[in-house]
C-alpha cells in the first residue's frame, strides 16, 4: 500500500483491493480535486487564499506532536529540519546529543544554524553580521551574498578563468564563506556530498566550464543518489563569446542535468527544470541563488526508478540564445550557470518583496504533470493540506492494522513468510527527530524486523539506537531476505531493486504477493513530502498507532532486544591482519561521535556486524555506485564538524610508529574534535587520491584505512558470479593492482598526510589508537 491510496481496505471504507498499498496515489487524486475546486473559485472570482487549508510549506517543516490531531495553517512551519527538544521523542540516555548533529534551527536573523555540533567556521550568525550591510558591486558578489544568507558557509572549489569574479567574491565577503581548495573537481563534488550528509545543509561547489563539472560528476551522482543537497556554481564562456566556438565551450546545461534537479543559467528568469514556474522575484543572479539554496534544502524527493521526466523547454540566455533541451533527473543537486561576463556586471535593482505566502493565492500542491515527475518541481510545488494529512493519518493506521495481523499470523505459526519488516532509508536511518527510536519502538511492539537499505546515505548507529539488517549486496540473496515477511512496510525509500540485471537474475527485489492485499506499504519520500510530514513524523505517528505497546517501549528495558546494549569486540590476538581483524580491531578501538566513512566494498563486509555495539557513531556510505568517494566525502564531514580554528599540529614524520610518534609530539594539546574515520578500499581510494592534500591543507582530524589487497576484489568476484568460463589473461590483467604495487605512504607523504604501513593485528591496533589521537590527518596502509 502506498501512502495516500484510495486501495486501503483497513478501515477506509469500502475500497478497491490491492497489494501495494501507495500513499501518493490517493494524494493525487486529492490535489486533481483542488485544482478543479480552486479553478472554479477563480473563475467566481471568489478565491479566498485561506480556504483551500494550503500553506506552502518546506519538505519536512510539519512537527505535530498530538498525533490524534490534523494540523492546521497555523501550526505549520516555513522552517526545514525545524526540531523541539521539548517534543521530540526521548532517545536512549546512552545515545549521546551529538548523534542527531546538527539539528536545524533559527536563529533570531532568520538563518538555518547549526546546535548541536562543534560550529563549523563561519556559522550562519556570524555570516550574518559580516554580510548585514554589504552591498554588493557586481553580480559575482550577489549571488555569493545571496547564497551566504540562505545558509551556505563552506565553498569547495576549483575554479578558473570564468570563475574568478565569484573567489574575488569570497574576499569581499571573508569571512562569511569558508573555501577548501580542492585538487581535482571530483574531491570538491564528494566533499560537498559529505558536509550535506552530516551538516544537513548545503554547501556550495565552484567548477570551471564543463570538463570541470565533468570531472566532478561521478560524486555528484553519488550525492544525488543520497539526496544530498549540493549547489554547484560553474562558470561559463561570456555570453557573446559563446559563439566563436573556444576550447573550452561545451554544452553545460546538458552535462549539469544528469545529476541535477534544478539547472539555472544566471540572469535570467528561465531554468531547465522551472520553466514558467520560476518565482518572478528571482529575477538576477542573487535571486537565482536563493532560489537554489531553497530548492536544495528543501529536501525534494529523487525520482523513483524508470520515471519519466517532465521535458523542459530550452532555457534563454540574456543574448537570446537558446539552449538546449534538457531533462533534469531529479533530486537536491542544483546546478548554477554564471556566464564569465555577468560575473562582473553590476547587480540588477533588488526586486521588491515577494507576498506574504498565506495572502497570495496558494498554488495547487501538485498537477497531472508534476505529480508524476515529484523529483524534478520546484521547492513551492507541494502545499500541505488538511486532506492530504488526514488521507496520510488514516493510511498510518491501517499500516498499524497491518503490522498487527502480521504479528498475529506469525504467532500463530503459519507459513514461513508469516513476520513483518520494516525496510528504512534516507532520513528513518537517523536518530534526528526520534526517528529511529519510533522505528525500534515499532518493531519490540509488532515483531518486526528492522532493515536498511544497503547503499545507504547514513545511518545513525550504535548502542542505545536500534539493531538494523542491512540488504545483502547481490540481488538473489536480497530477494530471499525479503520474501520472508508478509508485510513489508518502506519508509522514506523507493522499491529495493537489483544493482545490475544478472543473467536469470531478479530486476525488481520485492514480488508481488496477489493473495495478500496488505503485503507492501510504502511512506515513500514524494508522499511524506506532499503530507508535509518528515519520516520521523511517519514513523512516531505509526508507533503511536499502535498504542502501549510501542509507545510504552524503553530502550534497553523492555525493547525485546531490538535496541543494541554497549559491546565492543575484543581485540583479536597478534598475528596475520585480515578484513576481518581489521573490522573488529576497528570496531573495538573507534571513539564514541565518530564518522565512519565506509567504502571498503568487500574487505569491510564484517565490520556493520561487530561495530553494533559500540559508542554511538554515524556510518556513511557509498550510494550511487560511482567509487572514489570515500576520501572526499571524509574531507566534506570533517569540515562540517571543524571547529572555528584548527587545531594546531606537530611535524611529524612517516615512519613505522608514525602516529605513536606524533601522538607524543602533541602531549598536552586537547583534541576534542569529532573524529572522521575513512574504511577505504585500495583501487576506490585512488579515483580521488587529492583529497588527502585537501585533508593536509586543512589540518582535519581524518584517520584513513586504506585496505590494500592489491586488486580489484569485487570484480573477481563478480566473474565469478557469473560463471564466466575461468579467469584469463585479460581478467587477471585488469583486476589486478600490483605490479607495480600501490605504495600508499609514498602517495601520503607526497600529499603532506603523515602515514604508515601495517600488516600484523598488533601492528594495526598500535598505529590506529595513536592515530586517533592526533589532531590532524593520517593514513594507515593495512595490508591484507
Amino acid at each position: 500500500m502506498h501512502l495516500g491510496d484510495e486501495s486501503s481496505t483497513l478501515g477506509c471504507g469500502n475500497l478497491a483491493v490491492s497489494s501495494r498499498q501507495q500513499l501518493s496515489e490517493h494524494q493525487m487524486q486529492l490535489a486533481a480535486e483542488d485544482s478543479a475546486r480552486a479553478a472554479t473559485a477563480a473563475a467566481t472570482r471568489d478565491v479566498d487564499a485561506t480556504a483551500s487549508g494550503i500553506v506552502p510549506a518546506a519538505v519536512g517543516a510539519v512537527r505535530n506532536d498530538e498525533f490524534s490531531s490534523l494540523p492546521s495553517p497555523s501550526s505549520l512551519q516555513l522552517s526545514s529540519s525545524s526540531s523541539s527538544a521539548a517534543a521530540a521523542t526521548p532517545a536512549a540516555g546512552v545515545a549521546s546529543q551529538w548523534l542527531a548533529a546538527p539539528h536545524m534551527a533559527k536563529n533570531a536573523d532568520g538563518f538555518t544554524t547549526s546546535t548541536s555540533t562543534p560550529t563549523p567556521p563561519p556559522t550562519p550568525k556570524a555570516a550574518s553580521a559580516a554580510t548585514a550591510k554589504f552591498a554588493p558591486a557586481t553580480r559575482a558578489e550577489a549571488l555569493l551574498l545571496a547564497a551566504v544568507r540562505g545558509g551556505a558557509d563552506v565553498c569547495f572549489a576549483n575554479p578558473g578563468t570564468t570563475e574568478m569574479w565569484l573567489v574575488s567574491a569570497m574576499d569581499r565577503l571573508w569571512p562569511a564563506v569558508r573555501p577548501v581548495l580542492c585538487l581535482q573537481e571530483n574531491v570538491a563534488t564528494g566533499a560537498a556530498d559529505g558536509y550535506a550528509r552530516i551538516a544537513r545543509r548545503p554547501a556550495l561547489t565552484l567548477l570551471h566550464l564543463g570538463p570541470g563539472l565533468a570531472n566532478g560528476l561521478a560524486n555528484l551522482h553519488n550525492a544525488r543518489r543520497a539526496r544530498s543537497p549540493v549547489v554547484n556554481m560553474v562558470g561559463d564562456m561570456a555570453t557573446w563569446h559563446r559563439a566563436n566556438d573556444p576550447l573550452l565551450n561545451s554544452p553545460i546545461e546538458a552535462l549539469a542535468a544528469t545529476v541535477s534537479g534544478v539547472v539555472i543559467v544566471a540572469g535570467n528568469l528561465q531554468t531547465a527544470s522551472w520553466t514558467s514556474r520560476v518565482d518572478p522575484g528571482c529575477s538576477g543572479v542573487g535571486g537565482h541563488c536563493a532560489a537554489a539554496m531553497a530548492a536544495a534544502m528543501a529536501g525534494r524527493p529523487v525520482a523513483s526508478h524508470g520515471e519519466a521526466s517532465v521535458p523542459a523547454a530550452p532555457p534563454e540566455r540574456e543574448t537570446g540564445e537558446a539552449g538546449p533541451e534538457i531533462t533534469p533527473v531529479g533530486g537536491n543537486v542544483v546546478t548554477i550557470i554564471v556566464p564569465h561576463d555577468l560575473s562582473w556586471e553590476p547587480p540588477p535593482p533588488p526586486p521588491p518583496p515577494p507576498p506574504s505566502p498565506l495572502s497570495a493565492s496558494p498554488l495547487q500542491f501538485a498537477s497531472p504533470a508534476l505529480s508524476s515527475t515529484p523529483g524534478i518541481s520546484c521547492p513551492q510545488a507541494y502545499r500541505t493540506s488538511a486532506r492530504a494529512a488526514a488521507a496520510a493519518n488514516a493510511f498510518v493506521q491501517d499500516c498499524a492494522v497491518a503490522l498487527l495481523h502480521a504479528k498475529r499470523r506469525a504467532g500463530g505459526g503459519g507459513a514461513a513468510a508469516t513476520a513483518a519488516a520494516l525496510y528504512l532509508g534516507g532520513d528513518a536511518l537517523l536518530a534526528e527527530d526520534g526517528a529511529l527510536i519510533a522505528a525500534g519502538k515499532i518493531a519490540a511492539a509488532t515483531g518486526a524486523v528492522l532493515l536498511c537499505e544497503s547503499a545507504f546515505a547514513r545511518v545513525d548507529r550504535g548502542a542505545g539506537l536500534p539493531t538494523l539488517r542491512r540488504m545483502p549486496y547481490f540481488p538473489q540473496e536480497a530477494a530471499s531476505e525479503l520474501a520472508r515477511y508478509s508485510c513489508l512496510v518502506l519508509v522514506d525509500c523507493q522499491p529495493p531493486v537489483a544493482n545490475f540485471g544478472y543473467k536469470d537474475g531478479p530486476g525488481v527485489l520485492v514480488a508481488p504477493k496477489d493473495d495478500n492485499t496488505s503485503a507492501l506499504w510504502e511512506f515513500d519520500p514524494a508522499a511524506l513530502a506532499a503530507a508535509g510530514w518528515s519520516a520521523a513524523t511517519a514513523l512516531r505517528r505509526l508507533a503511536a498507532a499502535l498504542g502501549p505497546a510501542a509507545t510504552d517501549v524503553r530502550p534497553l528495558v523492555n525493547c525485546g532486544g531490538v535496541f543494541a546494549p554497549p559491546g565492543r569486540p575484543t581485540v583479536p590476538p597478534p598475528g596475520r591482519l585480515t578484513p576481518a581483524a581489521l573490522c573488529a580491531v576497528l570496531a573495538a578501538l573507534q571513539p564514541e561521535g565518530a564518522v565512519i566513512v565506509d567504502e571498503s566494498l568487500t574487505s569491510g563486509s564484517s565490520y556493520w556486524e561487530v561495530s553494533k555495539g559500540c559508542p554511538p557513531f554515524v556510518h556513511l556510505t557509498l550510494t550511487g555506485g560511482a567509487i572514489g568517494s570515500g576520501p572526499p566525502m571524509a574531507l566534506g564531514a570533517a569540515v562540517a564538524l571543524a571547529a572555528a580554528s584548527a587545531l594546531p599540529s606537530p611535524k611529524q614524520d612517516t615512519g613505522s610508529a608514525a602516529a605513536t610518534a606524533a601522538a607524543a609530539a602533541s602531549v598536552g594539546q586537547v583534541n576534542n574534535r569529532r573524529r572522521v574515520i575513512n574504511l577505504q578500499a585500495d583501487g576506490s581510494a585512488m579515483y580521488s587520491l587529492q583529497a588527502l592534500w585537501s585533508q593536509a591543507r586543512e589540518q582535519l582530524p581524518i584517520t584513513t584505512i586504506i585496505c590494500a589487497n592489491s586488486s580489484y576484489a569485487i570484480l573477481r568476484v563478480e566473474a565469478a558470479r557469473q560463471r564466466l568460463p575461468g579467469m584469463g589473461p585479460a581478467t587477471r590483467s585488469l583486476t589486478d593492482l600490483t605490479g607495480p604495487r600501490l605504495d600508499w605512504v609514498s602517495l601520503a607523504a607526497g600529499m603532506g598526510v603523515p602515514s604508515c604501513r601495517v600488516d600484523t593485528v598488533e601492528g594495526f591496533a598500535m598505529e590506529l589508537e595513536a592515530a586517533l589521537r592526533l589532531p590532524g590527518p593520517f593514513l594507515i596502509q593495512a595490508d591484507l
